[in-house]
C-alpha cells in the first residue's frame, strides 16, 4: 500500500487477494479510478503483461478489462488496470440466482465477444470461471456488462501449436476434457468448454459433471460421451448451444465466432432480445 501512494495514488481498499498477491482500489488525478495488481516480482509471468499487450491493440471491446500499465519496483510489481465497480460472475453463481433468458443470453453474447478478441489476438485464456467474470456498470447508467479478467494463466496460441502440450493449470471442474485427462493436446477449445461450464451454471446451478476429485473427474471424463440434460434448462436452442460447447472431441467442439453464429443469438425473439438487452440490467 506504501508503494501505491508513494507514485502518487489514494489507496481506496483491498478488493481483492490471491497466491498472486493484492489488487487494490486506487485512484489519482492522471488515471482516475482504477485497479492496481500488486505482486512478488519473481510469480509475475511477462506473458500476461504481452497478453494484455496484445489486447489493447485495435479498437477496444469493453468486454475484457483493459490494462494501464506494468511497472517493476524493486522485488514488487504493479499492474495498474481498469477498475469493475461489482462483483465478480461467481457472486450470482454462488447464490443459485435466476436469472431470465434474456439475461444468460445477453451475458453469454458479451463473453463470446470477447473471447473472439482473445482468440483473434492469437491467445488462450486457460482459466475461464466465475471469480475472472468481473461485472460492471458504467456510471449514471443502469446497465451491466461482464469483462474477462485475470490472464495470469495466458498461453500464446502459437507457442502451443509449436508444442502440441498445455499444462493443465486452472479449476479443474471448469476445465475442458483434454486437459483433465491428461491429453495435453489443446487448444483455444479450453476456453470455450470453460464457458459451457459457467452458462450451465448459470442456469442449472450446478456443474455439468460433479465430482468430489481429480482422479474421480478424469474416471466421468473418459466415461461420459455428453453431459445430461437438467430439468432447469428448458429453452432447446440454449441447450443446443451448450451441447456444442461441452463438446468432449475438441475438434467437434464450437469456436466463439461459430457460437456467436448459433441460432441462440441469431434467430429473430434472440436478435430483438439482444438489442433490449445488449448490456443487460441485471434484476
Amino acid at each position: 500500500m506504501q508503494l501505491l501512494q508513494n507514485q502518487g495514488f489514494q489507496v481506496f481498499k483491498t478488493v481483492g487477494q490471491g497466491a498472486f498477491g493484492l489488487v487494490f482500489l486506487v485512484a489519482s488525478t492522471e488515471t482516475g479510478l482504477m485497479a492496481a495488481k500488486v505482486m512478488q516480482s519473481q510469480v509475475f509471468d511477462p506473458i500476461e503483461w504481452d497478453a494484455a499487450g496484445r489486447l489493447q491493440e485495435g479498437d477496444p471491446i469493453p468486454f475484457i478489462i483493459q490494462f494501464k500499465f506494468a511497472r517493476q519496483f524493486d522485488d514488487l510489481v504493479v499492474i495498474l488496470m481498469e477498475f469493475a465497480n461489482l462483483k465478480s460472475l461467481d457472486h450470482i453463481i454462488k447464490r443459485n440466482y435466476d436469472l431470465s433468458g434474456g439475461t444468460v443470453r445477453a451475458i453469454a453474447k458479451q463473453l463470446f465477444e470477447g473471447l473472439k478478441l482473445i482468440h483473434a489476438k492469437g491467445l488462450v485464456h486457460r482459466d475461464i470461471r466465475g471469480e475472472n467474470i468481473l461485472m460492471h456498470c458504467p456510471p449514471g447508467s443502469q446497465r451491466v456488462i461482464v469483462k474477462i479478467a485475470d490472464f495470469g494463466l495466458v498461453k500464446i496460441q502459437n507457442l502451443i501449436q509449436r508444442t502440441m502440450l498445455m499444462s493443465a493449470k486452472g479449476t479443474p471442474l471448469n476445465m475442458a476434457p483434454e486437459l483433465v485427462i491428461g491429453d495435453r493436446k489443446a487448444d483455444s477449445k479450453v476456453d470455450i468448454w470453460s464457458v459451457g461450464v459457467v452458462l450451465y451454471q448459470l442456469v442449472a446451478h450446478q456443474y455439468p459433471i460433479k465430482a468430489t476429485s481429480v482422479p474421480e473427474l478424469q474416471t466421468l471424463m473418459r466415461q461420459n460421451k455428453t453431459i445430461n440434460r437438467p430439468s432447469l434448462i428448458r429453452d432447446n436452442l440454449f441447450w443446443d448451444l451448450l451441447l456444442n460447447l461441452l463438446q468432449f472431441d475438441r475438434t467437434k467442439r464450437f469456436s466463439a465466432d461459430q457460437a456467436l453464429q448459433h441460432p441462440y443469438f441469431t434467430s429473430e425473439q434472440a436478435q430483438n432480445e439482444i438489442k433490449r438487452r445488449y448490456q443487460y440490467q441485471l434484476v
